[in-house]
């Protein structure tokens, strides 16, 4: 198994005397909400086993995992938080504290990586914590060395990135999602890295990379080739020795019930590791030649993805009426009839979401398409926003009790109009929000199943 076992604090945490504890719950429609991601990148399965049973003595027993690979426990109250934090660190797991450093999930284990990131980013993670800088909390900071599941994909404000260079890895700084052209050792990227970093915190306490002038970016000659995408985190993965097994959540949501029927089948298979991936993935790691068939199974039977083209993997969907209090549409109910009814949208080139409010939780960035809740002729209903966030104003809405049949209405339209060997996306953005709008609102119902939403 991997070597790297240690579940405490950061060094520079230990060296203050720190007692790292959960960050500050925030407030949403089902009580307070609790992320942790874990200092050392993993669960043992047996912290894993005492965190469900946290989450459900002392929260509603659901979880969620975040679109970057963070663990959300739902539905605490402030009397529980303290007893919360008590139990994580009894069961030996120690939250990142401060500005958070990600790395692939299969960070040490992958033989196809350019670079192990582990060492880089705890270094970095320390550098940052010792330097005193005032930091926005949400500043996005990854080092990424490649595999299978490198994170190209996930925004960050300041991401470092392996490539090799004759037979040795190659680090190249990116700022706000751009090439700064700078690269070199691990060692000399990281005094680049804190350099951003305090441009950022000399710009305000809440700045972040748009917030730098561009004549304040590092430059030079140097460029980043561009990667293969990335594997999906679900499937099975061998990688020499070690077996992984990611599984995913429907919409990212589980209860803690069914992960413990799970994580205790993994553990008697002989799988002893648990870590989350970006993707909303759970990644179950134990010694090569394990089985893992069974496991999959499970997971199925459980509600749980375990396989890569799910269509289910392609839409980010809020907990809804069914987790939170503040969601006025069962987002489940509107996504599944979406998959089912609505199948040429499910081609894979869309960015799709569907939130029960206007806040967005589960997609803060604008989608291709999002559908979510709003007001049609004063009663509840169904808006579809293009390109934009949830928050936006949709360019078209429907009551509720109608939007199942625009949603199979507008993936009717999109089958009927789409050309030969032309995605979903390249069509919708070929027709325009106002015949995209048409579609929606003007859908006929007749012969249209429109129960369930």
């Amino acid at each position: 198994m991997h070597r790297d076992r240690t579940t405490t604090g950061s060094p520079s945490a230990l060296r203050r005397g720190a007692c790292p504890t959960l960050a500050a719950p925030m407030q949403t429609g089902d009580g307070l909400l609790a992320r942790l991601r874990p200092a050392s990148g993993f669960f043992t399965v047996d912290a894993f086993l005492a965190l469900l049973d946290a989450a459900d003595a002392f929260g509603s027993g659901r979880l969620d995992i975040t679109a970057r690979g963070n663990l959300q426990i739902r539905g605490l109250r402030a009397e529980s938080v303290a007893p919360l934090s008590a139990a994580i660190a009894g069961a030996g797991i120690m939250p990142c504290e401060g500005i958070a450093v990600e790395m692939p999930p299969l960070a040490g284990l992958d033989p196809s990586e350019v670079a192990n990131s582990r060492p880089l980013a705890r270094e970095l993670a320390d550098r940052i914590g010792d330097s005193g800088l005032h930091l926005a909390p949400k500043l996005a900071i990854i080092v990424d060395g490649g595999g299978r599941l490198h994170l190209d994909g996930v925004t960050a404000d300041i991401k470092l990135v392996a490539q090799a260079a004759s037979g040795q890895p190659l680090w190249h700084l990116l700022v706000g999602g751009q090439q700064t052209g700078l690269a070199g050792t691990g060692d000399e990227m990281i005094e680049a890295a804190m350099s951003v970093v305090g441009r950022i915190a000399a710009c305000g306490p809440a700045a972040r990379a748009r917030d730098l002038p561009a004549d304040r970016l590092p430059s030079s000659s140097s460029s980043l080739v561009k990667r293969d995408i990335a594997m999906s985190p679900v499937g099975r993965f061998d990688l020499g020795t070690h077996v992984v097994l990611g599984v995913a959540p429907t919409f990212g949501q589980m209860e803690a019930q069914a992960v413990r029927q799970l994580v205790l089948a993994a553990m008697a298979g002989g799988l002893s590791e648990v870590r989350l991936a970006p993707g909303r993935a759970l990644l179950f790691v134990g010694p090569a030649g394990r089985e893992t068939s069974a496991l999959a199974l499970l997971a199925k039977a459980l509600g749980f993805v375990v396989e890569a083209d799910d269509p289910a993997l392609r839409i980010d969907a809020c907990a809804g009426q069914r987790g939170c209090a503040s969601a006025r549409i069962d987002t489940h109910a509107v996504a599944e009839h979406l998959i089912a009814h609505a199948p040429a949208l499910m081609d894979g080139s869309l960015d799709l979401h569907v939130s029960g409010c206007a806040k967005g939780c589960a997609r803060p960035r604008a989608a291709d398409l999002t559908l979510v809740a709003a007001f049609c002729d004063g009663q509840p209903g169904l808006g579809i926003v293009v390109g934009g966030r949830a928050g936006d104003s949709p360019v078209a809405t429907k009551r509720l009790e109608d939007g199942a049949c625009a949603i199979t209405a507008l993936g009717q339209w999109v089958a009927e109009t789409i050309e030969k060997g032309e995605s979903a996306a390249a069509c919708l953005k070929r027709l325009g929000p106002a015949r995209i709008a048409a579609a929606f609102s003007g859908a006929r119902f007749n012969g249209i199943d429109h129960a369930g939403l």
